[in-house]
């Protein structure tokens, strides 16, 4: 499919492999051939991960593929102005690579999207509007635009970003000929429907795994139902992901050749991002790491010992959501710890708790009393305290030390189940 011409909104693709082809010769030049490298959390667990670094696009997603294909198909047509809903990474790909070819681009984006955000799309010289809570007011409201215009409207789930975004596929499979499985990040499905043509095609063994966040599991809610169906989209770490229903192309193309949908909890998701930024020093957002995340919770024994690439599709998260995700993360694996004691309420009661943290090598981080709904004798307050840790050994020498010297210490409950934990060293 070389232009829109013959494209109908009502029509099913499956998007066949020439046109992969075809977008990556369209493409070349235009956007970075990503690294795949060897996960330094390989050395740390019990399997040999690959990371395909798409977060280190320009743009800092694989959007840019697929942006990019459409644009060079579309001609003519797209030089009149073109509008794209997105939930960020395809406005910013737009912006981008609009500026670049000389096409006019409206960029249409959920109410919530970050003001950084926005202001980087319209210093490119895209159009910026804000409409709607999620991606489906964003696409209603595109659809409006371009109804009595002569702009052209490019949804996620068009043929031609599906075959750009197959590029990708091409390269892992490329880089790494001996890949035994693939596990891509859902969102609109059309990334996961192009991986997939793409390493079928040329390694047949090669299997393919979707990721997606619990919260909005369109995925798997639609392979289950045999066509695509609405599911709430639930605030998450994942907001990359937060499209109601997967598009109905992409469905078209991976019903019945998917090996697997991996559903991941969203604590795996904030853990997943800790690790990329420590230990393999990469930003990347919650749907960016998706499909770390589902190895991590442990979705994938039967892939242990094979050659997994985990593919990182996007890294654009502001600093304020990144902050906050950092919290999240330490809270998740264990390494914030939060914890309530009755003390003493004199002079020495504070200095004397904050000795024996201090003695066990733990950074205190919070400290707040609590004396009015304290239902103890009037002598002791209750002190609710957030410490730093650094490992499940160092956390459990810490509550043994803490228990012996405060019997009535409490500690809360973390929200990961030991049935989900793996082996991270």
């Amino acid at each position: 499919m070389d232009t829109y011409n013959n494209f109908s909104e009502d029509s099913l693709h499956l998007l066949s492999f020439s046109e992969i082809k075809h977008a990556a010769e369209r493409i070349e030049g235009g956007i970075i051939h990503t690294p795949l490298c060897e996960a330094k959390l390989s050395k740390h667990m019990d399997y040999n991960i690959y990371l395909k670094c798409e977060n280190l696009q320009y743009t800092g997603s694989c959007a840019e593929r697929g942006i990019r294909n459409a644009f060079i198909a579309a001609g003519e047509l797209a030089k009149m102005g073109v509008v794209v809903p997105s939930n960020g990474n395809l406005a910013y790909a737009a912006a981008y690579h609009g500026g670049i070819l000389g096409i006019p681009v409206t960029v249409v984006l959920p109410e919530r999207t970050p003001p950084a955000q926005a202001q980087r799309y319209s210093e490119l010289g895209a159009d910026v509007m804000l409409c709607g809570e999620n991606i489906d007011d964003s696409i209603s409201y595109a659809k409006k635009i371009v109804h009595d215009s002569k702009q052209l409207l490019i949804l996620p789930d068009d043929p031609l970003i599906m075959a750009g975004l197959g590029t990708v596929g091409l390269e892992i499979i490329t880089q790494l000929p001996e890949t035994d499985a693939v596990i891509v990040p859902a969102a609109s499905g059309a990334l996961l429907a192009a991986v997939l043509v793409a390493c079928k095609k040329l390694k047949c063994s090669c299997l393919v795994y979707g990721a997606e966040c619990s919260k909005v599991p369109k995925v798997m809610k639609a392979l289950q139902a045999g066509r695509p169906v609405a599911v709430p989209i639930l605030p998450n770490l994942a907001d990359g992901l937060n499209f109601s229903t997967i598009g109905s192309n992409a469905f078209a193309t991976i019903r019945g050749r998917l090996d697997r949908m991996l559903v991941v909890d969203e604590s795996y998701i904030a853990r997943a991002m800790i690790n990329v930024l420590e230990r393999e020093r990469l930003v990347a957002d919650g749907a960016g790491v998706c499909s770390i995340a589902a190895v991590m919770q442990g979705l994938v024994p039967e892939l242990r010992g094979k050659r997994v690439v985990c593919l990182i599709s996007g890294g654009n998260i502001d600093s304020g959501r990144l902050s906050r995700t950092i919290q999240r993360g330490l809270g998740a694996s264990g390494r914030l710890l939060r914890f309530a004691v009755a003390v003493p309420d004199h002079r020495n009661g504070l200095e004397n708790l904050a000795k024996v943290i201090a003695e066990q090598n733990a950074v205190l981080k919070s400290l707040v009393t609590e004396q009015m709904w304290v239902h103890t004798d009037v002598g002791t307050t209750w002190a609710n305290v957030v410490v730093e840790m650094s490992s499940d050994d160092h956390i459990a020498n810490f509550k043994d030390s803490i228990r012996t010297t405060y019997p009535s210490v409490r500690f809360t409950v973390n929200d990961l189940e030991d049935r989900h934990k793996v082996n991270v060293r």
